[in-house]
């Protein structure tokens, strides 16, 4: 066999391969793109001051996973939402909605594995953002 050949079968192969990828990445699922990062990019500053308002106010809630449910308990708590984001599918995503101080989540609703917990609650005129990684055994 001759360089030419050589040549021509080994930029075949590296553009077959090129391809190969391409095709792959459109196949995969875009769960990992967030379709409203805009929007957050611009509310990122008030999602901060709530964040902060927590280490202020010496506010953190307190997470306990049994084995039958996760605990969440605040030291104070008018109202506010508890979303459990699971990483490895969107699909997953719960939301639960919290209205007193100890809130008990049953560990039913949520498979094994890694979650990323976002606790947003008001008390009296403040707002407050929590965010843990969390793994249910």
């Amino acid at each position: 066999m001759n360089w030419g050949k050589g040549l021509v079968i080994g930029l075949g192969l590296f553009m077959s391969f090129v391809i190969f990828l391409v095709v792959m990445m459109f196949q995969a699922p875009d769960d990992s793109y967030d379709k409203d990062y805009y929007e957050k990019g611009l509310a990122y500053d008030k999602e901060f001051d709530q964040k902060k308002q927590v280490i202020t106010d010496q506010a953190t809630p307190k997470v306990q996973v049994s084995d039958d449910f996760i605990y969440i308990s605040f030291n104070d708590l008018s109202a506010g939402t508890a979303e459990f984001k699971r990483p490895s599918d969107k699909a997953l995503d719960k939301t639960f909605d919290l209205k007193d101080k100890q809130v008990q989540i049953p560990r039913t609703s949520l498979a094994k594995g890694e979650w990323k917990l976002i606790i947003r609650w008001q008390n009296q005129d403040k707002s407050y953002w929590h965010e843990e990684n969390l793994f249910l055994p």
